[in-house]
């Protein structure tokens, strides 16, 4: 929370859709007036308006009822990652670093502000959406109380966006789980599931039938001999480890625990070994 002398007065707007969200429990439990979007505010009591995880386009006439105008925080290191999902697409593709853009709102567009304050911070290669949404949370609430500490300068000082290395995070639906055995690294496997932990479990294709792999690590020893010349999504059961091996783009390889077939249980590796694998005419098994 900000702290007394710079924070006078607050009123929240939140969209609600269907059941009540962090936001609106927050406010009810401290007293703060909420609103409904689109909202009817007096403004007049109000120097600035501040925008996280919204996902609305905020349009003109909102934004300049604000004699400071309105700002975003955004989840991301600007101009990379515009977009719905930032955080996603930061662990999906594998970056090193991220961090946390507080920039000016512009009328009917997404993430093209001027960037008031912007912070970065490293990413360890196993961290996950959970662990780096509560980290870059704490970041912005930081750096938000650091911006109304200086607010004046800060937003005079602002600096346009570069125009270059620009990349999108669109919205994220469950076809984003797909795995592409042809097409993605265990690397890229890995670093997906990752980003999707807690929204969407990996899903691949089996026998015709859309199966979900949980558990799934990297391979980090050289390639099972037997995979070395099979194509991609070749499955093998590792009886010492009583795990599923999957043979991924190049030289690597992926091991899963568990598989959840739709209207069965969730059956660990052994299981799915004896009851799909074992005693088929077939030489191989493919995820596909």
């Amino acid at each position: 929370m900000c702290k007394s002398k710079v924070l006078q007065q607050l009123e929240v707007v939140t969209v609600n859709k269907g059941k009540e969200n962090e936001i609106t429990k927050y406010a009810k439990e401290n007293d703060i007036i909420i609103h409904k979007w689109s909202p009817e505010i007096n403004v007049s009591k109000f120097h600035i308006g501040i925008v996280v995880s919204f996902g609305h386009l905020i349009p003109f006439n909102i934004i300049n009822s604000f004699p400071l105008g309105m700002l975003n925080v955004h989840a991301s290191l600007l101009p990379r990652w515009r977009g719905a999902a930032p955080i996603v697409y930061t662990l999906m593709n594998g970056d090193l670093k991220t961090g946390i853009t507080i920039m000016k709102i512009m009328p009917n567009k997404f993430d093209i502000g001027d960037i008031v304050l912007q912070k970065q911070i490293d990413i360890s290669e196993h961290e996950t959406l959970p662990e780096l949404y509560a980290k870059l949370a704490k970041l912005g609430a930081n750096l938000l109380e650091n911006v109304f500490e200086d607010l004046p300068q800060l937003l005079q000082s602002a600096k346009s966006q570069n125009k270059t290395n620009i990349t999108y995070a669109p919205k994220v639906t469950s076809k984003l789980a797909l795995i592409n055995w042809n097409e993605m690294s265990a690397k890229n496997i890995y670093d997906l599931q990752r980003a999707l932990l807690g929204l969407y479990p990996l899903t691949t294709i089996f026998q015709d039938t859309t199966i979900k792999l949980c558990d799934i690590k990297k391979i980090e020893e050289s390639i099972p001999t037997k995979l070395k010349e099979e194509m991609p999504g070749v499955i093998i059961y590792d009886k010492k480890s009583k795990i599923l091996i999957v043979k991924c783009k190049g030289e690597s390889c992926i091991s899963v625990k568990k598989v959840i077939i739709k209207g069965r249980a969730p059956m660990y590796a052994e299981d799915f070994n004896n009851g799909f694998l074992l005693g088929r005419n077939k030489t191989k098994e493919f995820f596909s």
